[in-house]
């Protein structure tokens, strides 16, 4: 130990976790560099060394909620294609909504690691699996994420008793989309 006190050892999950903390107090508009580096306790040009700039960190921050969800449980094809398409929707729904600034940050700034692709593969092979081809799987896919992420945005935006737009109303708009990706694939030759 020298006369400047202990070394502290950052890495990018320490920055990450000190952004969703941010996040979680403060909102998106509280993840800044400047907090993140107040909250662990450096100089703001240290999170720099980690991540080049806040887009970079928001990116990252978005990644590493994705992370927490399970996407091999929603893998395995013996399950009903709905049924997998349900429980992953419900699970990337509950994760932002237990960090209610996430959507806003991964509107601002969509994330494209890891575990995105993972995510963004888990739901194409599902949709391939209700009989979608490339193209009809990425266009529902499309429309799955939509609907997650509106859904919080507007649950999260809601009034303390304004109009309910809860998980009841999410799964009702989810299952009616998945009624449409159903009748299409009944319609005609995947595309």
């Amino acid at each position: 130990m020298d006369k400047r006190g202990r070394r502290r050892t950052l890495s990018e999950h320490v920055i990450l976790d000190a952004a969703l903390a941010l996040l979680a107090e403060g909102g998106a508009d509280a993840v800044t560099v400047r907090g993140i580096a107040a909250r662990v306790g450096v100089a703001p040009n240290a999170v720099y060394t980690y991540f080049p700039d806040k887009a970079a960190v928001v990116r990252g921050l978005a990644e590493h909620l994705l992370g927490r969800v399970n996407h091999d449980r929603f893998t395995d094809p013996s399950q009903p294609w709905r049924d997998r398409v349900r429980a992953l929707a419900l699970e990337l729904r509950a994760e932002l909504l237990a960090h209610p600034g996430s959507v806003h940050l991964m509107l601002g700034h969509p994330p494209d690691g890891p575990h995105t692709r993972a995510v963004r593969e888990t739901l194409l092979a599902t949709l391939a699996d209700a009989g979608l081809g490339p193209a009809d799987a990425a266009d529902a896919s499309y429309l799955v994420n939509v609907h997650i992420l509106g859904s919080v945005a507007f649950e999260v935006a809601a009034p303390p008793g304004g109009p309910d737009v809860g998980t009841t109303r999410f799964r009702w708009g989810l299952d009616r989309l998945l009624d449409g990706l159903a009748a299409h694939v009944a319609t005609g030759p995947p595309r």
